[in-house]
């Protein structure tokens, strides 16, 4: 794992189904992507017209992003107001379902501490200015 990088306890939700993991917190992540079965787990899979590419940090790495999904989110123990729509990745590595990139990182104002990334005030609070 890179020093941009860290792992954190999430918890997503959809229409009664709940799935708990361990997601990768990259400040390096323009987005925020879940893997394929993780929508469909969740049966929040909303699959694109026009499937795109996203560019990856390995050099010639591509991830293929084929749909979205929206689910409530409670991250490291703290509900994200009005949850988070997902960019659905179907070729996602195996061991990572879950990538939260700096968009959220910034939203749900997460810091990084010695005890891993938390949001900076519970409960989590949006501002529009």
């Amino acid at each position: 794992m890179k020093a941009e990088q860290a792992v954190a306890d999430v918890e997503l939700r959809h229409e009664g189904r709940t799935v708990r993991l361990k997601a990768l917190v990259d400040t390096g992540a323009s987005k925020s992507v879940a893997s394929k079965k993780l929508a469909e787990d969740l049966e929040a899979f909303i699959p694109l017209e026009r499937p795109y590419e996203l560019k990856t940090a390995d050099e010639e790495g591509r991830l293929k992003i084929v749909g979205r999904c929206m689910v409530e989110v409670v991250f490291q123990g703290a509900e994200v107001p009005g949850g988070a729509v997902f960019e659905v990745a179907e070729n996602l590595r195996r061991e990572v379902q879950l990538v939260i990139g700096r968009t959220e990182i910034v939203s749900w104002d997460i810091v990084f501490t010695p005890d891993g990334p938390k949001p900076r005030k519970v409960p989590i609070e949006f501002e529009i200015i």
